[in-house]
């Protein structure tokens, strides 16, 4: 992609899954690339499979939820690496139960990640990025941010406000007239850790859950990481916010959830895709079980 050799990418949950495939393909367009992680082995383990192919790349241990050592992060950048171009603030986490059964510590957990992660990296990064008029902005959402899914309020929660700001962040940049560009990417089904976030569970949230009541869901169609990340340079190239991974899958939920809105409906299946309706045909399976062994008739 022309214009991007020697441009700086920072890119967060970069030790594997979408975050290693993004780095991976600023790497092959010749950016000098900031792999960022709270996982320090699998942080070095990415960074070696990436320097093998002859990139320039710096691993960055960081965890995004704490203010502090993101800014600590990007005066790093800048001493090491230079003026970072592209920022992908991709780190995710999640974790499973029906509202009612969260914890105030899962709560922490996953929107200290998915959505202050976000936040601290756009407070660290973008202010010079508007100032050098120069950038590009990718926040990681999920099409959990555009419709919902049950027994995953915290990630719903969180990835409904990332894609909120990441459309007032466009907007904003738009009034400026600002070359700095934003997309948002709403993956669904891609083959990544996701479902085992709770490996980086912060000391300071105490033990982890060690059994949750709800789920996660189990996507067909998943698509590997490589492919997304080249619809994310896509994107990148033709300054185009909306990135999703699969819209055939999802694009008559989403549809149907707005309408209803629009009309005062109150959610029914309609907004609900067959995978999540199958989630809710086992959440309901398993309340009427719970019911039946403590009231048998």
């Amino acid at each position: 992609m022309p214009g991007l050799e020697r441009k700086v990418a920072v890119i967060t949950g970069a030790a594997s899954g979408l975050g290693e495939a993004m780095a991976a393909r600023a790497v092959a367009e010749g950016m000098r690339v900031v792999l960022v992680d709270v996982e320090a082995p699998a942080l070095a383990a990415a960074a070696a499979r990436l320097r093998e192919t002859g990139g320039a790349v710096w691993s960055m241990e960081t965890d995004v939820s704490d203010r502090a050592a993101v800014s600590d992060l990007a005066r790093r950048v800048e001493a090491e690496v230079g003026d970072a171009w592209l920022l992908a603030n991709n780190a995710g986490v999640g974790s499973s139960a029906p509202v009612h059964a969260l914890t105030h510590e899962q709560w922490d957990f996953v929107l200290g990640v998915n959505l202050w992660g976000v936040i601290h990296g756009l407070e660290a990064f973008l202010p010079k990025m508007v100032g050098r008029d120069s950038g590009y902005v990718v926040n990681t959402a999920s099409m959990a941010g555009l419709m919902t899914c049950p027994n995953l309020g915290t990630y719903v929660a969180s990835k409904h406000a990332v894609v909120g700001l990441s459309e007032v962040l466009y907007r904003d940049l738009q009034a400026l007239g600002s070359n700095v560009g934003v997309s948002v990417l709403c993956p669904g089904g891609v083959v990544t850790k996701i479902m085992s976030a709770e490996r980086n569970w912060p000391a300071r949230l105490g033990p982890a859950p060690s059994t949750l009541p709800g789920e996660y869901p189990d996507f067909p169609e998943r698509k590997q990481p490589k492919e997304v990340a080249d619809q994310v340079f896509e994107a990148i190239a033709a300054r185009q916010f909306w990135i999703l991974t699969h819209p055939w899958q999802y694009a008559e939920a989403i549809r149907a959830r707005f309408e209803g809105a629009v009309a005062a409906r109150n959610p029914d299946d309609t907004t609900l895709d067959p995978v999540v309706k199958a989630m809710r045909e086992r959440a309901v399976a398993r309340r009427d079980s719970v019911r039946a062994e403590k009231d048998p008739k």
